[in-house]
């Protein structure tokens, strides 16, 4: 036992390091790229002053002159800058125990770093970039059979598995429990493992990669769950809140595809405010990159926008498939959808179809209708209520635990 947490110890200190060196690696590069930003910016306004100022005999010489020490001064600070980021992370390498911060990086923050940036991270090899992986009780939960077996205890037939959203973590699930519930650490999960015995799990991703290709990873994680499982698992629950609901019905899609068991054990499916039909917010940020992009002025400042990751670009449709396309189709046979949506506090039924619940709007929480699929609305709960709200809780527990 004390090997074993010994061993625990080590790997939370790697991760840490591996935090601390990622972020200095992103930092750097955040700097080289600003940098490269305002010189692109600096030189258009340049280039526009001198063509005002072409008749001026001297104009061409000084315009020369000016643009030599201008992009001099641009490579000292990203040459500085690049010897210094690569110095730092040489060092944290080397150094290992002895420079391992105390603490990790909070799990929210990783999260939002994931969902902002998260596929340059994986692209960029950055020692801080997750993988998909199953959660229980804080930890990660390694898909082996004896190790699931300790640390599920008994193993219920009956699993729910809960996905976040865009730019968060796990512990999303029990944002506001002092408010909903009048204390802290209360989620869904806790609740219906408590009063109904369900095996309940979570899922942790890199939610700034393609839609799709995190459905993919999710119908392997659950093809792998199901090989390891400590019992017979009978019935499998999908919840997922916001983007999390889209990447559950990605992975429905190519589970189903190729027929995989798990697909067949699935009986439920729950989207809480997921974008099906795609997220204004992301529309209105794909207009305004192609507005800056026209201006050549303000070019440069559109690709700053073009840094959003892929899964926040997959938004803008609702894409859950590989061509980047919306999936509007009836879903898989066999599961129950339940499309969950919320209206904001106050909003009449023109304002609430509107606006829906603050990001997702009413007509993009639901799909095309079908015998399996059932729309729920609730007012006065924005995006972030349902993930933890009573009357939520009330809806979940009356359909899945019968």
């Amino acid at each position: 036992m004390e090997d074993e947490a010994h061993g625990d110890e080590a790997e939370l200190a790697r991760e840490r390091l591996s935090q601390l060196r990622g972020v200095l690696r992103l930092v750097g590069a955040t700097v080289d790229g600003g940098a490269g930003v305002a010189q692109d910016m600096h030189r258009t306004i340049a280039d526009t002053a001198g063509r005002l100022l072409a008749p001026v005999p001297v104009a061409a010489a000084a315009e020369q002159l000016h643009a030599g020490v201008c992009d001099a001064v641009y490579a000292c600070v990203r040459g500085s800058s690049r010897l210094v980021f690569k110095a730092l992370d040489a060092a944290l390498e080397r150094g290992g125990p002895l420079l391992t911060p105390p603490r990790a990086l909070p799990g929210p923050l990783v999260g939002v770093l994931h969902g902002v940036v998260g596929d340059r991270l994986v692209r960029d090899a950055n020692p801080m970039h997750i993988t998909m992986q199953l959660r229980h009780r804080g930890a990660t939960l390694p898909l082996a059979r004896e190790a699931l077996a300790a640390a599920l205890e008994r193993a219920s037939e009956r699993v729910i598995l809960f996905v976040h959203g865009l730019a968060a973590d796990e512990s999303s699930w029990e944002l506001a429990s002092a408010r909903a519930w009048g204390r802290d650490g209360v989620s869904y999960g806790a609740l219906l493992a408590e009063r109904h015995g369900f095996t309940v799990l979570h899922v942790r991703y890199n939610s700034g990669l393609r839609i799709a290709e995190n459905g993919r990873a999710l119908a392997a994680l659950l093809r792998a769950l199901l090989a390891e499982y400590p019992g017979d698992l009978r019935e499998l629950t999908l919840i997922g809140h916001s983007m999390g609901g889209l990447v559950v019905r990605s992975a429905c899609l190519y589970g189903h595809a190729v027929r995989d068991i798990w697909s067949g054990r699935v009986r439920d499916v729950v989207c809480l405010g997921s974008p099906h039909r795609g997220a204004p917010l992301e529309k209105l940020g794909a207009a305004a990159a192609a507005v800056l992009a026209a201006v050549p002025i303000t070019a440069p400042l559109a690709r700053v926008l073009e840094v959003r990751s892929a899964g926040i670009k997959d938004l803008r449709r609702g894409a859950v498939r590989d061509d980047g396309e919306e999936d509007d189709e009836t879903p898989p046979a066999g599961a129950r959808y339940h499309l969950i949506a919320g209206t904001l506090r106050g909003a009449g039924p023109v304002l609430g179809w509107a606006l829906g619940d603050g990001l997702v709007r009413l007509g993009s929480a639901t799909l095309r209708g079908g015998p399996r699929i059932r729309r729920v609305r609730f007012d006065g709960l924005h995006h972030v209520h349902l993930l933890n709200h009573p009357r939520v809780f009330a809806y979940l527990e009356a359909t899945l635990a019968r």
